[in-house]
């Protein structure tokens, strides 16, 4: 019986948890603006601004909506973008260093390396458009 009047208050205290730590793990990656975190990012021998698009076989929010917006996004592109999608699974160690936890993720990267925005959770092509422009990247409307 105290287990049931108990059930509420753990599971709330469960969703707190969670939520808790989404917000430390965002907090953590938001710390990389700013910074480079890879120098092998940039792809070619010219250095260009970057998008790094990281999913894993299992994501259905990756395949069916990021994927798309990524895609509309490259056919819209005016200016050289370097866009590399990272399986988790095959790659961990480039996603531990971008701290990526959820998916999907994207993260925005200056033609230096340094990191300009990192999205967690789906990006439209719009906000990527609006993150691009902030560095210098043109996209077509």
């Amino acid at each position: 019986m105290t287990l049931v009047l108990l059930a509420p208050a753990i599971a709330v205290l469960l969703l707190c948890l969670g939520a808790w730590s989404l917000r430390a793990q965002h907090q953590r990656q938001l710390q990389l603006l700013g910074h480079v975190v890879s120098n092998d990012a940039a792809e070619g021998s010219r250095p260009v601004p970057a998008l790094l698009f990281f999913s894993s076989a299992t994501c259905a929010v990756c395949h069916t909506a990021q994927r798309p917006a990524v895609d509309a996004l490259s056919r819209r592109l005016e200016a050289p973008l370097s866009i590399r999608e990272i399986d988790v699974a095959e790659e961990p160690d480039v996603s531990r260093r971008y701290r990526v936890m959820s998916l999907p993720t994207t993260v925005i990267l200056r033609s230096d390396g340094t990191v300009a925005a990192i999205n967690v959770g789906f990006a439209s092509t719009d906000k990527l458009m609006r993150q691009l422009a902030d560095v210098s990247v043109g996209v077509s409307s």
